[in-house]
């Protein structure tokens, strides 16, 4: 127990606090910790720092498992700090309970450092979780616990999904995989970049929408850092797509900066209820009304449509389309574009992603605060993909399958394919609730692109997904 804090002192009692012999305990020295020497009889008053160490456990973490199979993986911890004394115990927590205290404890040596587990025998596409622990003679100290899934397995079709708020300020419910989790360079798109967006949408959000901050986002990916500018990440590499509903128009737009440090920007939108033969109206299948959660427009047996964004290096409407199952809904309003300096095509920084909510944060960085304007609504997205050129339309018809999707494979990654989420049910884990990336492969990339689903948000099934 830990030592009084009045009354006498034995060496007993300094002993059993450090763990050592009491034949090691001289409290002669005790007068060096002291601005006073000691007088015999006096009470003695120990300053704040005598314990150092004294009256602390370890410092233990859990690093994410490694080596992951269908039927194994490496568990990783390390002991940074040993506390008040000696680690005569070190190992694991694992099973398949998110709560630490429901799995097997497995010892693995003692004192600091790292250590390693090698788990066997495990199930295929099921998800595991480790905690790290370490003993000394205070007690045990725990890491946080880190969920890991199989490989393999039945996989069943999933989606992720944003919770609708009336607050249009709200990050509470966001979608996002931030810079930290950045899982390629890929990524890093510029005003100038060649890329193709693809993703399939169940629209949540209401006619209430315009009333209710009037833009929905649906996909962004942006620079971390805090605009000099500003007190967020604005105008700093940021790629976003969003809806319009007071004005029904499909934005996309990249804001950065010039090598003056003047803000920049790059944008296109489309009327999504211009009318006349094969434009938006028509191809959307929305018509003249606005999209909300009552007019989907022209969707798969589960409601879903597919967006499709191809942009080959500008904003004119020879090189950016829009496809809304496979189809092309028309040029963009600007012929060249609607454009304000040149921004720096700026491959430096690490990006983050964002589904269904803004890109930028409202104050501070995007981490912390990107993935507002997420609707009123809850909507629905599957599979995202991410693919480093401007798709032809056979491409994009692949991608759609008659209403179906999955035809990215999920065993041997596609040539030009940036990255990949399919929400399947083997890439949801619940502590904290993500979804593991598909592509590029985690296993071989340090485990990372997990995209967090905050909040309420959650994860769909059956008919909330695209082909489930």
């Amino acid at each position: 127990m830990p030592l009084p804090s009045s009354g006498p002192l034995s060496s007993s009692q300094v002993a059993t606090e450090f763990g050592v012999s009491q034949v090691d305990i001289s409290l002669e020295n005790l007068g060096t910790k002291l601005d006073t020497p000691i007088t015999a009889g006096d009470p003695v008053t120990l300053p704040d720092d005598f314990y150092g160490q004294g009256g602390s456990v370890p410092t233990v973490t859990t690093s994410a498992p490694t080596s992951v199979t269908s039927t194994s993986m490496t568990l990783n911890g390390n002991v940074t700090n040993q506390g008040a004394s000696s680690v005569t115990n070190r190992g694991f927590y694992f099973g398949t309970n998110a709560n630490y205290a429901s799995n097997t404890k497995t010892q693995v040596g003692s004192g600091t450092g790292t250590y390693t587990l090698a788990k066997t025998g495990l199930t295929a596409g099921t998800t595991y979780y480790a905690t790290a622990y370490a003993i000394n003679t205070q007690g045990e100290a725990r890491g946080s616990t880190v969920s890991q899934g199989t490989t393999g397995g039945t996989a069943t079709s999933g989606s992720a999904m944003r919770y609708g708020t009336t607050d249009n300020l709200s990050i509470a419910n966001r979608i996002i995989s931030p810079s930290t989790e950045e899982p390629t360079t890929g990524i890093r798109l510029t005003h100038s970049s060649t890329f193709t967006m693809n993703i399939w949408l169940k629209v949540g959000w209401t006619a209430a929408l315009n009333s209710q901050g009037r833009h929905q986002f649906l996909w962004g990916v942006s620079a971390n850092a805090a605009n000099p500018n500003y007190s967020t990440n604005v105008y700093n590499n940021n790629w976003r797509l969003y809806y319009d509903e007071h004005l029904n128009r499909l934005n996309i737009s990249f804001l950065g900066l010039q090598s003056n440090g003047s803000n920049s920007y790059k944008q296109n939108f489309w009327w999504l209820h211009k009318t006349g033969a094969g434009n938006a109206a028509q191809q959307t299948g929305l018509g003249t009304s606005y999209w909300t959660n009552t007019n989907r427009g022209d969707v798969n047996d589960n409601d879903f449509s597919m967006l499709t964004i191809t942009y080959n290096g500008s904003m004119s409407t020879s090189n950016l389309k829009c496809y809304w199952n496979a189809n092309d809904i028309g040029a963009a309003y600007y012929g060249s574009g609607q454009n304000s300096g040149t921004p720096v095509a700026d491959t430096d920084q690490a990006r983050l992603q964002v589904l269904l909510g803004t890109s930028y944060s409202g104050t501070g960085t995007g981490d912390q605060g990107a993935g507002y304007s997420g609707g009123n609504g809850n909507t629905y997205i599957d599979q995202y993909s991410l693919w480093d050129s401007a798709l032809s339309s056979t491409a994009v018809s692949d991608l759609y399958n008659e209403g179906e999707g999955g035809t990215i494979s999920t065993t041997e990654q596609p040539e030009g394919l940036i990255v990949y989420y399919s929400f399947d049910s083997t890439s949801q884990d619940t502590n904290p609730k993500h979804s593991r990336i598909i592509w590029p492969d985690p296993d071989t990339n340090s485990g990372l692109g997990k995209m967090y689903l905050s909040g309420s948000s959650d994860f769909g099934s059956g008919t909330n997904t695209v082909n489930g």
